[in-house]
C-alpha cells in the first residue's frame, strides 16, 4: 500500500496544496517558512484521524479549526479514494489533536459502486490500547465492532461492504496503514541533557506514560530491543558499532530489581497486601572505552543513535523525517541519508531538508520544491514541473556532465524561478 497523492486545504499555510509522492523516498526542499513542515504536520493528520477518541474535555468552536484532505492510495496496482472535513484544535507545543473525522471513500476500482461511503474508519482502532500489535481475536473484534457500528450509520452501504470480505479487508489495511505513519522532527532528539539515566517499569511498563517518540521512549525501545535480541536489534548494533558508522562501542543496559508492597484496608479492618515487582533500567552507551549515561553523548551522537534505531526498526507504512542533517555531522550524515536510501526500498520515507550534502544523495525525480505565496500559500510541485521542460532537460545534462544538486542548492539555483544550468 502506497500514498501517491496528497491534498489539504486550509491548514496552517496550505491553503490548497497538493503533491505526488514518489514510491520510495520523496525530499521537500525549499527555503525557511515555506512550509515543508506544515506539509510533514499534515501527512500526519491520517493517522491521528485513525487514533482519534472523543475528547475527553470540553474544547470551545472558537478555538476548533477545520481542513479538508483528499488522498489517493494505491493497494494492489489500484486506486483508493479519500476525501473528507477534519476538525482539529492545536495546542501549545505546535501539535494537533483530531477533533472529528468525516471521511468518505470510493472503491470503483475494487468493486462496481462508483459512490463514495461515509466510513468512520477510527472506529476500527476503539478496541485496542495504543501500541498493541492486533492478534487475530483482536482483529475480529476490531471487525465486529465497526461494522455493527457501520450498519446503524449506512445500513445500505453496510449490506454491500458487508458482501464484499475484500473490501472488509481493505478498510483493516487502510487503517493499519493510517495507524503506520510515524514522523521524525528536526530537534526530536537534538537535547541529549533531556534523557533520563534510568527508567522505572512495573510489569514491562513505564511509571508513566509517554508522549510521543521521545528521550524516555526511545531508551525504552531500545531496552525492549536488547532483551529480545532479535534480528533487528543485533542489525542496529552492527550498524552503529565500530565496524559500522562508528557511533559506539557497545550498548549495554543493567536492570535493578525493586520490588515493592501496598495495603489495602478490606471490610472488617482486614488489611491485604499486594506486592508489586519494578525493575530499575540503567542505560550505559561505551564509546572509546569509557562508560557513558545517554544524557552524556553528544547532540550529534545521541540524534543520529535515536534516529538510526528507528529507521531500521520502524515498521511504518509512511515514515516522515524533519531535517536528518541537524545536528549530525557531514561523516555521520552521509551513512544516515545513505540508510534512508535503503530502508526507501521497503516503506514510503518523505523527507525535508535544508542541506546541500543531503541532496548530493538524491537525483531529480525525488525532489519536491516548496514555495509559499501570498495568495495561493504553500505550493508543492515536483522539481520536473516547477521549472520548464527545457531547463529541466538541462539541469539533467548539468547533473550528469559537471555538477550535482548540492552545489546548485548552494549557489541559489532552486530559488530562482527558472534555473539556471550554470549558477553565479
Amino acid at each position: 500500500m502506497k500514498l501517491r497523492s496528497f491534498e489539504i486545504d486550509t491548514y496552517r499555510s496550505c491553503l490548497r496544496t497538493k503533491f505526488t509522492l514518489h514510491d520510495e523516498l520523496t525530499g521537500l526542499i525549499g527555503v525557511n517558512g515555506s512550509g515543508k513542515s506544515n506539509i510533514l504536520n499534515a501527512l500526519t493528520l491520517l493517522k491521528k484521524i485513525y487514533r482519534s477518541r472523543p475528547p475527553t474535555r470540553d474544547i470551545e468552536p472558537s478555538s476548533r479549526s477545520k481542513c479538508h484532505i483528499r488522498a489517493e492510495i494505491e493497494h494492489q496496482n489500484k486506486t483508493l479514494w479519500i476525501k473528507g472535513d477534519v476538525e482539529y484544535e492545536t495546542d501549545e507545543r505546535n501539535s494537533d489533536e483530531v477533533y472529528s473525522s468525516d471521511l468518505k471513500f470510493n472503491f470503483r476500482e475494487f468493486i462496481d459502486y462508483s459512490n463514495w461511503l461515509s466510513i468512520p474508519i477510527q472506529f476500527l482502532g476503539y478496541s485496542r490500547p495504543f501500541g498493541m500489535v492486533p492478534d487475530e481475536p483482536q482483529v475480529e473484534a476490531r471487525q465486529t465492532m465497526f461494522f455493527r457500528y457501520f450498519a446503524l450509520r449506512d445500513s445500505r452501504a453496510y449490506e454491500m461492504i458487508g458482501r464484499s470480505r475484500k473490501i472488509r479487508q481493505l478498510l483493516l489495511n487502510v487503517a493499519e496503514f493510517f495507524d503506520g505513519i510515524n514522523y521524525y522532527s528536526a530537534s526530536q532528539f537534538s537535547d541529549a541533557s533531556q534523557c533520563p539515566v534510568s527508567i522505572e517499569l512495573e510489569e514491562d511498563r513505564p511509571l508513566r506514560r509517554f508522549r510521543g517518540v521521545r528521550h524516555e521512549q526511545f531508551i525504552l525501545d531500545l531496552y525492549k530491543s536488547f532483551k529480545a535480541n532479535d534480528t533487528q536489534y543485533k542489525r542496529y548494533l552492527n550498524t552503529v558499532s565500530r565496524d559500522g558508522i562508528g557511533l559506539a562501542d557497545k550498548i549495554d543496559f543493567t536492570k535493578v530489581d525493586m520490588p515493592s508492597s501496598s495495603y489495602q484496608v478490606m471490610i472488617g479492618g482486614k488489611i491485604k497486601k499486594s506486592e508489586r515487582n519494578r525493575d530499575l533500567i540503567v542505560p550505559r552507551f561505551t564509546i572509546n572505552s569509557a562508560d557513558l549515561s545517554p544524557n552524556q553523548l553528544s547532540e550529534g551522537t545521541f540524534k543520529t543513535l535515536a534516529l538510526v534505531y528507528y529507521i531500521l526498526t520502524d515498521d511504518s507504512r509512511l515514515l516522515l523525517i524533519e531535517e536528518p542533517e541537524v545536528c549530525v555531522h557531514h561523516g555521520l550524515l552521509s551513512s544516515v541519508i545513505s540508510l534512508i536510501e535503503l530502508q526507501s526500498k521497503q516503506k514510503q520515507i518523505v523527507m525535508s531538508t535544508h542541506s546541500d550534502f543531503v541532496l548530493d544523495h538524491l537525483a531529480p525525480e525525488n525532489l519536491v520544491f516548496v514555495e509559499r505565496s501570498p495568495a495561493k500559500g504553500t505550493i508543492a510541485k515536483p522539481l520536473n514541473r516547477s521549472m520548464s521542460k527545457n531547463d529541466y532537460e538541462a539541469l539533467r545534462v548539468y547533473l550528469k556532465e559537471s555538477g550535482n544538486l548540492g552545489e546548485y542548492l548552494k549557489e541559489g539555483g532552486f530559488y530562482k524561478g527558472c534555473l539556471d544550468v550554470h549558477p553565479r
